[in-house]
């Protein structure tokens, strides 16, 4: 029996009654969908952490220019949110038994691939302002920002800071991103070609 005729049985039959340990099989399935599901949802575990970290300096730091750099922080990481909350919600949304399974995946497949390489492109400019909000954190636990920003050199070592923190943190994301995703996006893609090859 191929991917298709089981996929249309298990449509057919539609069980009125969950199996014993339908629950248990569900959150352990190994269909790379299921992993994507879980990978989204970790990451806006993270992104929930996170953000109410910031809200917590930007309440309990005395200096303004930095409770702004938070609540700029805090912006980003509600983008942060729904662009992930977005993309697993279509997943959540399409992956329906009823639908042409081959035109289901690929439309998943490709609504991922489209979020993922999205976040990519907008972190160019949101590492260089993380970077600067941890930089002005930094220099407030023992001197006033806006003194010490008076300063040239304190620009220079700014830029410095940004040049060398982007590209690392940048680096770290895709790894990142091949973990929580680029495998699973892979297993996607393969059955993709199964299902396709299959017409």
């Amino acid at each position: 029996m191929d991917l298709k005729e089981a996929w249309k049985k298990l449509a057919q039959e539609k069980l009125s009654k969950p199996v014993a340990g339908t629950d248990e099989v569900y959150n352990s399935s190994k269909h790379p969908i299921q992993k994507l599901i879980r990978s989204f949802k970790i990451a806006l575990g993270f992104v929930v952490f996170f953000e109410g970290a910031f809200v917590y300096l930007a309440v309990v730091m005395p200096q303004p220019i930095v409770k702004a750099a938070m609540v700029m922080m805090m912006i980003v990481y509600v983008f942060y949110f729904v662009t992930n909350y977005k993309t697993l919600n279509h997943i959540r949304t399409n992956f329906r038994m009823d639908e042409n399974l081959s035109y289901t995946l690929q439309s998943i497949y490709d609504n991922t691939q489209q979020s993922l390489k999205f976040q990519r492109r907008s972190a160019l400019f949101i590492y260089p302002l993380a970077a600067t909000c941890g930089f002005f954190l930094g220099l407030s636990v023992e001197r006033d920002v806006v003194a010490v920003l008076q300063h040239n050199s304190t620009w220079i070592t700014l830029l410095i800071t940004i040049a060398i923190l982007t590209p690392i943190s940048y680096y770290v994301a895709i790894q990142l991103e091949r973990v929580g995703y680029g495998r699973y996006l892979e297993q996607l893609r393969g059955l993709i070609h199964q299902l396709n090859s299959q017409v």
